[in-house]
């Protein structure tokens, strides 16, 4: 039978439907490519050094671990159903639309790193998108942080308080923005600034808080 308020099917004995089997692995999904995603800026800094590429092998794990985050949204979304309220659908949506800007300029990344026969392209002058690609870089991240933010306030209505799961969604949403605040306000020390600037651990607590959000998608599921 159907379980209206999270849209997942079930048979009589409780178990997954199974057209519906495949769904508690978006969850898993979603863990492991944050855990990929957070982790390849590192191994891509400690191979390559600061020099600024247009595409790398590293761009390849981006996407893929990228695409299962998006798919632990997926995930979510029908795990959930109408149950977060306006604020959980339109929260979704926003992360959505900028998931997938954010994904259209890492297979631009890797299209490039394929077009080279699978060898490094270093960033060399000036690249003519070079603006449109930054804007589109802070507008797919400021929705993706908007949407987790409001992803986490809608969980705390469904939890009834303050979890994990959702303190993290909401930290993701508040720590780069004011890391960012500060490193623009002239705040922070210079060797801080520098690491926020040339790594990615502006963007450690979304990939914790994709961490979280995976198991808890897999944990409903498996209920």
């Amino acid at each position: 039978m159907a379980r209206p308020d999270s849209g997942y099917m079930v048979d009589r004995s409780g178990t997954p439907g199974r057209n519906r089997r495949w769904l508690p692995w978006t969850g898993v999904g979603a863990a492991l490519g944050a855990l990929v995603w957070t982790a390849i800026p590192w191994l891509r800094r400690a191979t390559l050094g600061t020099r600024p590429y247009v595409g790398t092998v590293f761009d390849v794990g981006s996407l893929g671990g990228w695409l299962l985050m998006a798919g632990g949204l997926v995930g979510f979304r029908l795990a959930y159903g109408d149950r977060y309220g306006r604020l959980g659908r339109a929260s979704v949506g926003t992360t959505a639309v900028g998931m997938s800007l954010v994904a259209l300029l890492y297979v631009r990344s890797v299209l490039a790193f394929v077009r080279a026969g699978l060898r490094p392209v270093p960033a060399t002058g000036e690249d003519p998108a070079g603006l449109v690609l930054t804007w589109a870089f802070l507008l797919g991240f400021g929705l993706i942080l908007a949407g987790t933010g409001g992803l986490g306030l809608a969980l705390r209505r469904v939890d009834g308080g303050l979890t994990l799961t959702t303190g993290l969604l909401v930290l993701a949403a508040v720590l780069p923005a004011v890391a960012v605040g500060l490193r623009f306000g002239a705040v922070l020390p210079l060797p801080v600034g520098r690491l926020l600037v040339g790594t990615n651990v502006a963007f450690v607590p979304l990939g914790a808080a994709w961490v979280a959000l995976g198991y808890r998608v897999w944990e409903e599921y498996r209920r």
